[in-house]
């Protein structure tokens, strides 16, 4: 594997949400628990079935069972220089083995294939990927695609050109807490973390720990 590799591919998901949302990083399943969900949520059960099943086929039940899974939705107007998400190219779980699955039925995920040849620091990295991208070598997929990514699949939020009603859906598996700040809390799971403070830009989700039990 090498940066600039393009996610797999799992097909077209339909996904039955009426409500606005904002949920960021919420977790759904601890270490050696099931998935656990509000009832709001209920109408991404069919999405999650496909995570989890193709999670449990790539990597095995066991790795299943040893990784926290995460939640984020957002359903939220965006308009011309007002995105949600982090502009620019980056990594999810850049230096991690975290695995991550996204879903959008509006804008695009576009990622790029250029061969990076990046430093393996979180920060200095950013930079590279802006400056080694290029642009014919962009690529994204249909709207309403389910997407597996690993930390090799570089990408980038697309340009938001009118006011548009988007919802964009990522379900994050890692064997790390991610405990900043401001993240949803997942009431009915019954855990007691200590957060990190969250910095006003970019931030880290994973809290690496050896030894957690949670």
């Amino acid at each position: 594997m090498k940066y600039g590799d393009l996610p797999k591919v799992l097909g077209i998901a339909k996904v039955n949400v009426d409500e606005m949302l904002f949920y960021q990083y919420l977790p759904i399943k601890l270490r050696h628990t099931n998935i656990v969900l509000e009832e709001r949520l209920y109408g991404l059960t069919s999405l999650l079935y496909d995570v989890i099943d193709d999670f449990k086929q790539e990597f095995g039940v066991e790795e299943y069972n040893n990784n926290y899974c995460y939640l984020t939705i957002k359903k939220m107007y965006q308009k011309d220089g007002c995105s949600f998400n982090r502009n620019g190219y980056h990594s999810d779980g850049f230096l991690t083995n975290d695995i991550n699955y996204i879903w959008c039925d509006k804008n695009p995920t576009i990622f790029n294939t250029t061969n990076f040849d990046l430093t393996l620091d979180d920060n200095i990295s950013i930079s590279e990927m802006a400056h080694q991208a290029h642009k014919n070598k962009e690529k994204f997929y249909p709207e309403n695609t389910l997407l597996r990514l690993n930390q090799y699949n570089i990408h980038k939020v697309s340009e938001v050109k009118e006011l548009t009603l988007r919802t964009f859906i990522k379900v994050s598996f890692s064997k790390d807490k991610y405990d900043l700040k401001g993240n949803s809390i997942n009431y009915k799971l019954g855990y007691n973390w200590e957060m990190r403070e969250r910095n006003e830009e970019r931030n880290i989700p994973q809290n690496i720990e050896v030894n957690n039990n949670q």
